[in-house]
């Protein structure tokens, strides 16, 4: 949750609790024993997400899981909600698309966002169990020079801008050591 939908005015800058990103076709982002199994909450080991023949995939050691087949894949993130569903954003072909767990209709479904946007980033806000009633997922990008996010509690349909003018891309987003949500430009 962004309180008052706003960036801090007095950022508290940490390293990521994941590995930092260097490629646009690799995240990593903490969860639980496996999609759909939270027996053991979402801090039991770190996932990665990256893009292979034509497949955005998720694996933690010996478990791999085919996501999404889609072709032309030039940048993604992950998140997972505190189901264990995994929550996809990507570039495919210059437009921008959300592979989401849609509680209302009950299933995975994928939306498409344009051409527009940029920098997809995705995170789950807070990993602690004690706060999944406060957690979100967060969706993060640049459409028009300006950053952006949406969030899971509204099913990712309310746009809010965070900054104007922004002349850098968006690297990452995530919690940090400090427990500080932040994000990060190049």
């Amino acid at each position: 949750m962004m309180p008052e939908n706003t960036l801090s005015s007095s950022p508290i800058f940490g390293a990521f609790l994941v590995p930092d990103r260097y490629d646009p076709l690799i995240d990593y982002e903490w969860g639980g024993v496996d999609l759909l199994d939270t027996s053991q909450g979402l801090q039991v080991k770190i996932w990665t997400c990256f893009y292979d023949g034509n497949w955005i995939c998720v694996q933690s050691g010996d478990i791999l899981h085919r996501l999404i087949q889609v072709e032309h894949v030039t940048a993604l993130s992950l998140a997972f909600d505190f189901n264990m569903h995994p929550t996809i954003a990507y570039i495919s072909d210059f437009k921008m698309y959300l592979y989401w767990y849609d509680t209302a209709q009950g299933k995975q479904i994928t939306t498409e966002y344009g051409l527009d946007y940029l920098n997809p980033q995705l995170s789950l806000d807070d990993h602690r169990l004690h706060q999944s009633g406060n957690a979100d997922i967060i969706f993060a990008y640049l459409k028009n020079g300006n950053l952006y996010y949406r969030q899971q509690r509204d099913r990712f349909l309310i746009e809010r801008l965070l900054q104007q003018d922004i002349e850098v891309e968006l690297k990452q987003i995530g919690m940090n050591n400090k427990n500080r949500f932040q994000f990060v430009f190049w």
